[in-house]
């Protein structure tokens, strides 16, 4: 907590809610290996890439210098060899093989088989926001096979671009030549053509056979191989092994930046069970099936090559489908919006706070206030009381920019230009994490929208959305599930000091250092949607959400608790107008409060009230922001602080000041 967070705000006191400031601190970078270009693939994937043409070459050769395959009939119009048994040069080349007819032919079906049992299954894959990601790419790559071999808006590209090069169904030029009722639009696919018994012939034929094969397996060696790679060099034994993720991407700044930074984090537990002794351990179940459909699919490659289709049709089969793989997967590494379908939390997000803050704090960026902290039982809810007397004296902001002398000042706004040694991470499409200047608990960071959006508006569902997305990225990716509680100041009387949209996030097992075990405090929002209900003297209105709660869900859980809140304050439902928007004013004012599985809201009438001595003395005013939510309170004075650990009943009195009536 900053003095943003629950404390005394004397009139012209800064707010803590700013990201550190430019520092004079700086050092030499080490020189490092140049980056992979992320328009290319790295040499991992071309080596992977180059297998198939390698196969295809290979296939076509040994079709062309093999006797028993250059003497058996071939017909262009099956592209294929004769399919009598005593006459086809191998068993692989009668359509009728059961590695066709039972794989082949229903090809996708076994590539997204094994991808689900992968993603479901693996311990490397354990986040939700992994597994939105991969079906969000599965479904791209399925959306391209499709049009290419299946519909596209009519016809599939593969039946477009056979008609578009000369091709025609023979049995329908027959059938309009003696008047039979049919039109030349009934056999536009190869599919309709050979059902009604014609020949499609005479135009050029992308071979679907190497278009699906090539697709499904560099796509399972995209989603999978990755995946195992890291899973294996950073859980197992593999970390020997000189096979690196050299993946990199252009950031929204500009910057070339390691994949990492965005990447897949290993998920899988601790513990000597969870680690894999060996490279086929590693894989489990999903990435053992994924790798047996792999391997098929080679292979089935390589009897394409050798005993279906023309050179050229090989080749454009190639060539539509890498288009597809490198539009899905290379192209958005250095197009940076085409990366955010999702708000992507960067990897190892606790560890890169942690960093990030621990370096601020060495420099001198950041101002970390040390506190003394008791657990108050003022009624049935412990509440946490931090001291800081340092933080009465902490430093003012700087002055507000001029426009010239006969100009009207800009008011200085700390988010407008984050330095870079506030900036945690770039947080696509629409926000930023940086670090809170003024911090009392440790790690203490925020969400800021990009453009200038009113903390005063509604929040939106991307801001909901991105705030959930680096709670549960706190707790999937660090030991033992930590927790982070995110809280959001709007209104004259909520304690909300900056008017640049943020949200404002602490991690829990910082707020518990100094407590002991049997303190018996708990983070407040989740008492809040536990069974058996919480008596408060201010009213707060409560939802549980689900882990994997979609952006448009969390903001409809946003709005009819922010209705509820309206309500209480004694607004009329039909005064309050289109909250669709997040460019709609609030009403009220309010704090929300936010952890992995609870939403709550607090409508504010006061931002405090007087703390006073046993005698009636006043010695100062309690403030109180989104913390209180937490049940966590912030003073700055020795005398507030004895006053109320003497007679904890009087921070009950306060809390009924600051709100509703229950």
């Amino acid at each position: 907590m900053a003095s943003s967070s629950i404390s005394n705000r004397p009139n012209g006191s800064v707010s803590s809610d700013q990201p550190t400031s430019p520092s004079s601190h700086g050092g030499s970078s080490s020189s490092t290996k140049a980056r992979n270009p992320p328009f290319l693939p790295t040499p991992l994937e071309a080596a992977a890439l180059l297998l198939y043409p390698i196969l295809l070459t290979f296939g076509t050769l040994f079709s062309l210098l093999s006797p028993q395959v250059r003497n058996a009939p071939y017909f262009p119009a099956l592209q294929a060899h004769s399919q009598d048994p005593s006459l086809s040069p191998s068993y692989f080349a009668r359509k009728s093989n059961v590695f066709n007819v039972f794989f082949v032919k229903r090809g996708w079906g076994w590539i997204s088989l094994a991808f689900f049992v992968f993603l479901f299954t693996h311990p490397a894959v354990r986040s939700a926001q992994q597994k939105t990601r991969g079906l969000i790419r599965w479904g791209l790559v399925t959306t391209w096979w499709v049009l290419v071999t299946q519909w596209c808006f009519g016809p599939a590209l593969i039946d477009r671009s056979f008609l578009f090069t000369g091709g025609k169904c023979e049995l329908a030029e027959a059938k309009l030549e003696v008047g039979a009722d049919v039109t030349g639009k009934d056999f536009f696919t190869a599919v309709a053509c050979k059902t009604a018994g014609g020949k499609w012939k005479g135009g050029h034929d992308i071979s679907g056979h190497v278009f699906l094969l090539v697709l499904g397996s560099y796509f399972l060696l995209q989603e999978v191989g990755w995946v195992y790679l890291n899973h294996w060099q950073r859980r197992g034994a593999g970390g020997a092994i000189e096979l690196r993720d050299e993946r990199s991407v252009i950031m929204h700044d500009g910057a070339i930046k390691s994949a990492a930074v965005e990447g897949e984090r290993d998920y899988s537990e601790g513990g000597d069970t969870a680690r894999p002794r060996s490279a086929w351990e590693a894989l489990a179940l999903g990435g053992r099936l994924a790798g047996g459909v792999f391997l098929l699919s080679l292979w089935m490659i390589l009897m394409t090559a050798i005993f279906f289709h023309t050179w050229i049709e090989k080749l454009t089969g190639l060539l539509v489908a890498s288009a597809g793989l490198y539009a899905i997967y290379i192209l958005p590494r250095f197009v940076p919006p085409l990366r955010a379908i999702v708000v992507k939390v960067p990897a190892n997000l606790p560890e890169l706070v942690r960093a990030k803050f621990n370096t601020a704090k060495a420099n001198g960026d950041v101002n970390f206030y040390p506190t003394q902290v008791a657990v108050l039982k003022p009624g049935p809810v412990p509440f946490q009381l931090r001291f800081s007397p340092s933080l009465a004296n902490k430093p003012k902001g700087p002055p507000p920019a001029s426009n010239g002398p006969d100009k009207k000042t800009k008011p200085f706004n700390p988010f407008e230009d984050p330095p870079p040694t506030a900036l945690i991470s770039e947080l696509p499409p629409g926000h930023r994490l940086v670090l809170n200047k003024f911090a009392v608990v440790p790690e203490h960071f925020l969400l800021i929208t990009r453009a200038f959006k009113q903390q005063t508006h509604l929040l939106g569902a991307e801001d909901l959305a991105a705030a959930h997305a680096c709670v549960r990225a706190y707790h999937d990716e660090s030991s033992g599930g930590q927790e982070l509680f995110v809280f959001f100041n709007s209104g004259e009387h909520s304690g909300a000091s900056q008017p640049h949209r943020h949200l404002q996030l602490l991690p829990v097992a910082k707020m518990r250092e100094g407590l002991d075990d049997g303190s018996g405090w708990t983070v407040l929002a989740d008492r809040l949607v536990e069974g058996g209900g919480v008596k408060l003297p201010f009213a707060t209105f409560a939802e549980t959400i689900a882990d994997d709660v979609g952006p448009e869900a969390l903001r409809e859980a946003y709005t009819r608790l922010y209705r509820k809140a309206c309500a209480a304050v004694g607004w009329d439902e039909n005064d309050l107008g289109d909250l669709a928007s997040d460019e709609v004013p609030a009403k009220i004012s309010y704090n929300l409060g936010m952890t992995r599985n609870s939403l709550v809201v607090c409508p504010r009438l006061a931002e405090g009230d007087a703390v006073r001595t046993s005698d009636g003395q006043e010695v100062g005013r309690l403030a109180l922001n989104g913390t209180v939510l937490a049940g966590t309170a912030l003073i700055k004075s020795e005398k507030e602080w004895d006053a109320l650990r003497d007679n904890p009943g009087q921070l009950w009195g306060v809390l009924a000041k600051i709100g509703c009536n229950t």
